[in-house]
């Protein structure tokens, strides 16, 4: 485990290093700050306002921080070779990815910490309180985020960096609108449309069950148990599409 905690080490120092990340992080920041003035356009509840719209603004550069650091470390790594240097220690495969994907949600993990801070500092400034449950939200967007970093790192063994990232990003699109789709379907007399829907709902992950958003900004109760199989949900499809990446990455041939 000491190759893997070097390797995710490393990793998170070079994501820190990447000037993407920055741009992306000042521009949250920057809307979380700015979302009291879409408070204030905005007809309804102020409060409310203020912590959808800061919730949402976390998941979407959360995001974007994951799905692009994820394509294009791994991808660096194999494009400039040295990944070779690393692999030709007593390092196996499985390590170095494992070693990546946790460097890189290291990563995720701390902008989101940063984030979820701004908006909690914004809420105290503007609205006079402290609300405990958007850190339960920004937990459950961070359990979703480790699940897309696991397709991130998935797709950037399987394919180049562009598509991967395509294809990641389709994965968080199509994961928000499955149970939508889903619905839709049963509505369709079609041979093959619903056959086809049946079978992305059955391999790609309902992201829809990391959103307590509305729960959390309308203080509504959220069940023990649905957040047991929601934490439970997330940690198995991630681990297996782990597990499907160290197997391709294992056979892959890097020359």
């Amino acid at each position: 485990m000491r190759a893997v905690a070097a390797i995710a080490r490393n990793t998170f120092r070079e994501a820190l290093r990447d000037r993407v990340l920055y741009l992306f992080l000042g521009f949250a920041v920057l809307l979380l700050v700015c979302s009291k003035l879409f408070g204030l356009l905005t007809v309804g509840d102020e409060g409310k306002v203020i912590k959808d719209f800061g919730l949402a603004g976390i998941q979407l550069f959360t995001m974007l921080i994951a799905v692009m650091m994820s394509v294009l470390l791994i991808s660096r790594e194999v494009d400039s070779r040295t990944v070779y240097n690393i692999l030709a220690k007593p390092v196996r495969r499985w390590q170095f990815l494992i070693g990546k994907y946790l460097g890189l949600l290291a990563t995720v993990a701390v902008n989101l910490a940063l984030m979820t801070a701004v908006l909690l500092l914004v809420t105290v400034v503007y609205l006079r309180e402290f609300d405990a449950g958007l850190l339960f939200a920004a937990a459950m967007t961070l359990l979703e985020m480790a699940l897309l970093t696991a397709f991130a790192t998935l797709f950037a063994v399987l394919t180049r960096p562009m598509l991967g990232t395509v294809f990641t990003l389709a994965v968080f699109v199509i994961g928000h609108v499955a149970e939508d789709i889903w619905l839709l379907t049963q509505h369709v007399d079609s041979g093959i449309v619903r056959p086809l829907v049946v079978a992305v709902h059955a391999v790609l992950p309902n992201l829809e069950r990391f959103n307590f958003k509305a729960e959390v900004v309308h203080g509504l109760g959220v069940s023990s148990g649905e957040v047991a199989l929601t934490v439970i949900y997330g940690l198995a499809y991630t681990a297996m599409v782990l597990v499907l990446a160290c197997a391709r990455f294992r056979t892959k041939d890097l020359v």
